[in-house]
Order: C-alpha cells, then sequence, then structure tokens
C-alpha cells in the first residue's frame, strides 16, 4: 500500500480520524498558498479537495484517482420563492431594524412551513440562497428562532452573489446580521449556512463548507471582515474563518459591551454605531508582522531616557567597554588556559552581589558538584577553598558561600553517562526561570552539549539554528545567556612565541559564532610572562549602549580566583614578550 506522501500529501502514513492539509494540486496556484483545502482521513486512507475537487486513496489495487459516489443536492423549484411577506413577520423585520427596501434587496418574504419544533405548520421568514442566480437552499425560521431548510441542500453562503467581485466582503453567523449590515451600506455581506461551531466541537468542517463553497469570491476580495458574535461558538468561528481564508486578509469587529453581534448593535445603538463597528474592524494580527505605533511606549522611552546602560560587571573600568545587557546572547572564548570559566564566574558573583540575580549553570568541565562550588566559594569569600588554615577559607566562611551559591546558583547536570541536548538544557533552564527567577543562564562550554545535527543539516546550518535558539531564548526569558567555547587549534606567532588573541571566527564550525552573538568577549594571556596578566578583549558590541570595542587587563589571583583591574599602561615591562596581535592590528 503506498503512502500519503507517494502523491504529495505531507502527512504521517498512519493516524486516525480526519485532518486538513493543502492541496499538492492547486494550493501553489492559490493567493492563500497556506490555507488548508485538502481533507484527509487516516481510517479510510482517502482524500478530498475542498477546493479544486481532487481525490484519491492510498489502498494497493485501488486507481489513484478514486472518486467516492459524489453527493446528490437537490434544487428547490424556482417557484418556492414568492415575494410575498404578511404584516406580523414585515413587523418582526422592522423591530430588528431592517427596512423593506433591504428586505426586498435580499429577497426575504414569509410563508407557511411545517416546523419539527412547534410539530405544526407555522408562520416562517425564508431566506432564499443563491449562486450565480440558481436558487440552491431555503432556510426558514420562525421568531423563537425555531428553524428548518429545504432537503439535502448544497451548502452555501447566504446572499453570496451580492459579494462577487468585491473589493471588501463581510462575513456574518446569521442571515439577519448579514441583512443588518446590508441594511447600513454594506451590500456584499454574506452569513454562513449552519451558525457557528460550537467551541467543544472536534471538527468545524460541516459548518465551514459553506464558505469553502464560496472560496473563489472570497479569494477574489482584497478583505475580508469577520462580523461574527462574541460568545464563545461566534469566536470559534471567527477563529476557524481565519484559518480557511488567511489571517493577511481578514479583519474583526468589536462591539459595544452589551452586545453580543451586529444586529444588537443596530437595534440598541443604531445605524451609525454599526457603520463605526465595521468601519473600525481591526486587521488580525499576522505572527511576526508588526506597526511601529505598537512600540509607542518604549519609543517614548528611548527618546526621553537615551538608549539604556546594561548593568554593571562589577568591575568599574571593564564597564566603560562591556556591561550585563538582559535578552542577550554572549559569546565567550579564549586561548587554552586563559581563565575562561573562571573570569566567567567571577562575573556572575558580582551580578549576584551588585544586580541581586540568580543565575543557571550548566559546567560538566568544572564537575563534580563540590569541586565547581569550591571555584564559586573561593570568589564569594576572596580565599583559597584549599591551602594553610590560616589562610583558607573558615567553616563560618564556608556556611556564608554555601548559603549565598544555594540561594542564587542553581545547576544543570547531565544525566551519569549521557551528554545532554541542548533541548534538554533549555528545558531545565526555563522551570529555573519560573521557579526561581533567574536572570542569567550560563553554557560552559558549548562541546559538552550534545550535537544533534539531522544529516540533511550542514554543520554552519546547525550551528546558525543553535545560536538562533539560544538568541530567542535570551530575548524571550530576558536573560543574559553566555556560551564559552572553544576555538579551533590556533598557531602561535614565530616572532612573539605567542598565541594570538582568538576571535569568535576562530571557533570551530561557524562565522555565525560572531554573527548570532550580541556581545563577544575573548581572553588572552601570555604564558611567557609570569604575572597572571589576563586581557579581557571586547570584539563585538550589536547595541552601542551596552559597551565598546576595546580591552582590559585583569590581574588573576591563582589562589583565589579574584580578579583584579590593572592600569591600562601596565603591567608590561622590558623583559616582558610584546603584546599579542589581535582585531586590534587588522
Amino acid at each position: 500500500m503506498k503512502s500519503f506522501r507517494d502523491f504529495g500529501i505531507d502527512l504521517p502514513d498512519r493516524f486516525h480520524g480526519d485532518r486538513k492539509t493543502t492541496c499538492p494540486k492547486c494550493s501553489e496556484s492559490r493567493r492563500n498558498k497556506h490555507e488548508p483545502c485538502l481533507s484527509v482521513n487516516g481510517d479510510e486512507g482517502v482524500w478530498k479537495c475542498h477546493h479544486c475537487g481532487w481525490t484519491g486513496t492510498i489502498h494497493e489495487g485501488e486507481h489513484h484517482e478514486y472518486r467516492p459516489q459524489r453527493k446528490i443536492y437537490r434544487r428547490p423549484a424556482p417557484e418556492t420563492v414568492r415575494p410575498d411577506m404578511v404584516p406580523e413577520v414585515r413587523d418582526y423585520f422592522h423591530r430588528r431594524g431592517i427596512s423593506d427596501a433591504t428586505i426586498l434587496k435580499t429577497g426575504c418574504y414569509s410563508t407557511v412551513r411545517f416546523l419539527r419544533a412547534t410539530n405544526c405548520d407555522t408562520v416562517v421568514m425564508a431566506f432564499p440562497y443563491y449562486r450565480n442566480g440558481e436558487l440552491l437552499n431555503v432556510k426558514y425560521r420562525d421568531a423563537r428562532k425555531n428553524m428548518t431548510q429545504e432537503q439535502d441542500p448544497e451548502p452555501c453562503c447566504w446572499n453570496i452573489d451580492h459579494c462577487v467581485k468585491a473589493e471588501t466582503v463581510y462575513i456574518t453567523e446569521g442571515e439577519f446580521d448579514a441583512a443588518t449590515l446590508v441594511e447600513c451600506g454594506f451590500d456584499a455581506a454574506c452569513s454562513v449556512d449552519k451558525g457557528a461551531p460550537n467551541v467543544n466541537d472536534e471538527s468545524a468542517d460541516k459548518k465551514c463548507e459553506c464558505v469553502m463553497n464560496c472560496m473563489d469570491v472570497f479569494e477574489t476580495a482584497a478583505e475580508i471582515v469577520l462580523v461574527t458574535d462574541k460568545d464563545p461558538n461566534g469566536l470559534r468561528l471567527e477563529k476557524e474563518l481565519i484559518a480557511r481564508i488567511g489571517a493577511g486578509k481578514c479583519f474583526t469587529c468589536r462591539y459595544p459591551a452589551d452586545c453580543k453581534d451586529i444586529n444588537d448593535v443596530l437595534v440598541k445603538h443604531g445605524r451609525e454605531a454599526v457603520i463605526r463597528c465595521v468601519s473600525e474592524a481591526e486587521p488580525v494580527p499576522v505572527p511576526g508582522l508588526h506597526e511601529f505605533g505598537e512600540f509607542r511606549d518604549r519609543i517614548l522611552k528611548l527618546y526621553r531616557h537615551g538608549t539604556p546602560r546594561g548593568l554593571t560587571t562589577g568591575w568599574p573600568e571593564l564597564d566603560a567597554f562591556f556591561t550585563l545587557q538582559p535578552g542577550s546572547l554572549n559569546i565567550i572564548t579564549g586561548i587554552p588556559m586563559s581563565g575562561k570559566s573562571e573570569f566567567v564566574h567571577a562575573m556572575m558573583v558580582n551580578a549576584i552581589r551588585l544586580n541581586d540575580w540568580k543565575i543557571g549553570i550548566f559546567s560538566p568541565e568544572m564537575l563534580p558538584e563540590e569541586e565547581l562550588f569550591a571555584n564559586f566559594a573561593e570568589k564569594i569569600i576572596g580565599k583559597p577553598f584549599f591551602g594553610p588554615e590560616d589562610s583558607r577559607i573558615e567553616p563560618e566562611e564556608l556556611e556564608r558561600a554555601l548559603a549565598l551559591a544555594d540561594a542564587a546558583v542553581k545547576v544543570i547536570l547531565p544525566e551519569e553517562d549521557r551528554t545532554p541536548t541542548l533541548k534538554e538544557i533549555l528545558t531545565a533552564a526555563r522551570v529555573a526561570v519560573v521557579r526561581h527567577g533567574i536572570k542569567a543562564l550560563v553554557l560552559d562550554p558549548y562541546n559538552e552539549i550534545e550535537s544533534s545535527r539531522p544529516a540533511a543539516l550542514t554543520e554552519t546550518e546547525y550551528i546558525s539554528k543553535v545560536l538562533s535558539q539560544l538568541r530567542q531564548f535570551a530575548r524571550r526569558y530576558q536573560l543574559w545567556v553566555g556560551v564559552v567555547a572553544h576555538p579551533t587549534k590556533l598557531q602561535k606567532d614565530q616572532r612573539t612565541g605567542e598565541y594570538p588573541v582568538p576571535t569568535p571566527y576562530d571557533i570551530s564550525g561557524s562565522a555565525n559564532w560572531r554573527n548570532k552573538a550580541d556581545n563577544c568577549l575573548s581572553l588572552w594571556r601570555s604564558f611567557r610572562a609570569k604575572n597572571n596578566i589576563v586581557e579581557v578583549h571586547i570584539q563585538k558590541i550589536k547595541r552601542k549602549g551596552i559597551g565598546k570595542l576595546g580591552f582590559q587587563k585583569f590581574q588573576w589571583n591563582r589562589a583565589n580566583g579574584q580578579y583584579t583591574p590593572v592600569p591600562e599602561d601596565g603591567p608590561y615591562t622590558a623583559e616582558d614578550c610584546p603584546p599579542p596581535r589581535s582585531y586590534r592590528d587588522e
């Protein structure tokens, strides 16, 4: 047996029930290419397109252009429609705000019809349904909303012939709502034929079949204004219509608080209120599409207060070049043994103290957990974790460090004997955001994260996707996300015997390490000099309010992990090697 994909239908081989998707026969040629017009039944293995009529089956031995038995629709006799209206029905229309002119324009009339709800012949209103001038159906109802219609009618929207070639078409939930719009000058108004689906209905296909059968009219129109009820069922209908027609051309209306539909507006507030509601219809939001007016408050804040600075790193000297920006992706690289992890930990301890941050950290290279804590404890207390009793962290200081680290540092650990994926790490981080309110996430290093690169993606494409995920995660939760990434093997400078200052372009895999980052830092220190001077190079700053390109030197105390800024003109002496070449020499 063939699969749905053998026929170009993008659905799994096995599923239960009905699903909707695009049609491989006609969707590409339509204005709304993404409208799900193909109904597919997984249990029976058959499909039907509600736009072009294409049908088929996946069953072996059956012709793939298999067509199930076509439903036979009945047409009412034209003489069914009579231009008569008894006074009591006419008065009812008038009480609903519908004039004789609109009654005549829409072809409404009255007749006597047997209603099951009343169990007798009843005087009813009649709403004839025409398509291309042909009578397809007549719906009948009394003043209590008891209804019936002609037998086996073809689904169609009421008053659809008045919408053909209209620039703007209005869709309502019932005939009286459409007649209300006609009454107020919006002639291209139509109504669905079966009302709104129930909010709990699994599928709305039956209730929307009339719309699919008239889709050529809606596709021709430039705008579709949805004038549905504002109860749960009406909002479900609005959602279903948007899904079928496309959000790009749909508009929705708002009504006064005491009105649930547009006829209520006419009866309670008058014609001008209806015109105002419809004329002020708002476009349906389209994901990713915005207007500057949405950001007015933020624009005015920027105008009045300027570009905001980031939060302090704890070192004023470094703040001149780099500050902590919530909602940013930060790449930290550096030559081996330059102290990347040590520096990031020190900066995070400063953020905990000065910015009242809590942080999440994934740092498998610093495990086991007690050694990771020891690294933080040294930076919290300012003393070595090990060493002579008179200089190491004292027991009460250890308890103080443990209390602070326990409250402010949330450790994300890999499962035993398994490297975690980025998805698993971000899932844990998301919980830390909600449960603990972390403000920063440190991933140290990147190469300890499981690479689940699909075979179809190149390494460059995969890294681009990963960094985009991290940047979006940072933006969504307003986190400072720092990723420590090792550079590829660097060649020593033959003149100085030193490694060059690495840049994000030196990280294995892709130039996207720099392109996708908001800020890039690179750490460098000389292995010929014996002074433990670390240079922190700021190589990319995306927002000028966060910092600028440059570098700051620090004296690194190996014993306690503390970093102390040093003047720019030191501490090199004549016997020390010259500074390394870097982006400053390019």
